[in-house]
C-alpha cells in the first residue's frame, strides 16, 4: 500500500515541482492572454488589522510590516518590468491601488492583466474529513499563522473578472515576497505560458515518458545561496556528490545576479512552498516544500529533490484527529537534496 501511495505522490510531486506552481493555465485563459497588451500590478496598502495587532506587541514590528508592503510596492512592479516576456509580447505596466482597478472594470476593459500578491489557503471543512479540498487566496499574510497555514502567491486574473478568479496563481516561497521571491516567481509563469504548458499539456506530462529536464543541468554551474542552506549542510560533501561546479552566494549577491540577469552557463536551487489539505477539519492544511533546480534564464524547473515519503507520513498522520503535519518537506537545501539532483542527471 505504501509503495502505490508513495509513486502517486512522486508522480505528483514531479508535476508538482515541474511547475512550481498551484495550477496549469487553460487553453483558453491562454489564448486570451496572448492578446492583452497591459498589466497592472496592484499597490498594496497595509492592513489596519495586522497593524493593529503589530502595535499591541512593539511599534517596531509594525513598522517593519510597513517598510515591508513599501518595498514590495517598489520591487513588484519592477520585476514585471524587466522579467516578463511572452512570445516577444511587449505589455505597458502600471500600478493601481485596487479602487482603480475596479473602476476600469466598469469600463469593460478587454486589454488587462492584472496581478496582485496574495496569500493561499486551504478552505477548511465542515465535515471531520473531506472528500475533496477548495483553496481560496485572501489579502496578503505578514505572518503565517500555525493554525491557518498560508503561502504567498502572484494571482493573476483578467481584468473583467476579480481576484477571486484568477486565470493562473505562482507559488513562491514561504516568506514574505522580496524582489527574488517576486523575480523567481514571474520567471517561473513566463516559462509555462511560453512554452504553452496548458491543462491539456499537464496531462500529457503525467503520461509521458519523455526524458526528465535534469539534463539541462550538464556542463552548467549549480547556484547556490548560503541562506537557504542546511544548517548542517556540508560543503565539502556536496562537491563531492555533484558532478558539475557549484557556486555558493550570499542573498543579496543573488538578487544581484536577477537584476543583472547575469545568469549564464548557470542552474540555481530554490524552495518554493504549496499549501495543501489534509482533509482534517481540525488540522486543515499542511505547507509542504520541495527543493528544486530551475533554468533562472527561463524559468524551466529541471528536477526536484524527493520527498515522497515526507509526503506518504504526512498522510498518514493526517488521518489521525489531531496529529496532521503542519509542515512536510524541508525549507532549507540538504546535502540529500544535491544528491537526488545528481542523481536526477542518470534516470
Amino acid at each position: 500500500m505504501k509503495g502505490t501511495i508513495s509513486a502517486l505522490l512522486s508522480l505528483s510531486l514531479l508535476l508538482t515541482a515541474f511547475v512550481a506552481s498551484a495550477q496549469f493555465v487553460k487553453s483558453k485563459d491562454l489564448e486570451k492572454l496572448k492578446k492583452r497588451t497591459k498589466i497592472i500590478v496592484v499597490k498594496e496598502v497595509p492592513d489596519k488589522s495586522i497593524l493593529k495587532q503589530l502595535r499591541r506587541h512593539s511599534h517596531a514590528q509594525a513598522e517593519e510590516y510597513k517598510q515591508a508592503i513599501k518595498q514590495l510596492n517598489l520591487d513588484f512592479p519592477e520585476v514585471v518590468r524587466q522579467f516578463w516576456n511572452v512570445d516577444g509580447v511587449t505589455a505597458i505596466i502600471e500600478q493601481r491601488t485596487e479602487k482603480e482597478v475596479e473602476k476600469l472594470r466598469k469600463k469593460n476593459d478587454r486589454s488587462t492583466i492584472v496581478m496582485d500578491c496574495q496569500s493561499l489557503h486551504v478552505k477548511p471543512s465542515k465535515s471531520h474529513y473531506a472528500k475533496s479540498a477548495q483553496t481560496f487566496t485572501s489579502d496578503l499574510v505578514w505572518k503565517s499563522d500555525s493554525k491557518d497555514l498560508s503561502v504567498p502567491v502572484i494571482n493573476m486574473y483578467f481584468i473583467e473578472n476579480d481576484v477571486t478568479k484568477p486565470f493562473y496563481i505562482q507559488n513562491m516561497s514561504e516568506r514574505f515576497p522580496d524582489f527574488l521571491d517576486l523575480a523567481v516567481g514571474i520567471r517561473l509563469s513566463t516559462y509555462v505560458f511560453s512554452e504553452h504548458v496548458d491543462d491539456k499539456a499537464a496531462k500529457a506530462m503525467m503520461q509521458s515518458t519523455s526524458k526528465h529536464n535534469a539534463i539541462y543541468l550538464k556542463d552548467r554551474t549549480l547556484i547556490l545561496c548560503n541562506n537557504w542552506l542546511d544548517d548542517d549542510f556540508e560543503k565539502g560533501k556536496a562537491g563531492t556528490d555533484y558532478p558539475y561546479p557549484i557556486k555558493y552566494v550570499n542573498y543579496e549577491d543573488l538578487e544581484g545576479l536577477f537584476r543583472k540577469d547575469g545568469f549564464t552557463g548557470t542552474v540555481m536551487a530554490y524552495v518554493p512552498a504549496g499549501v495543501f489539505s489534509t482533509f482534517d477539519k481540525n488540522n486543515p492544511s499542511m505547507e509542504v516544500h520541495v527543493p528544486v533546480v530551475i533554468d533562472p534564464i527561463n524559468g524551466m524547473p529541471l528536477c526536484h529533490t524527493d520527498i515522497s515519503d515526507e509526503m506518504f507520513q504526512a498522510w498518514g498522520y493526517s488521518l489521525i484527529p489531531k496529529m496532521g503535519k503542519s509542515i512536510v518537506g524541508f525549507r532549507k537545501i540538504r546535502n540529500e537534496d544535491i544528491r537526488n539532483f545528481a542523481k536526477s542527471m542518470k534516470e
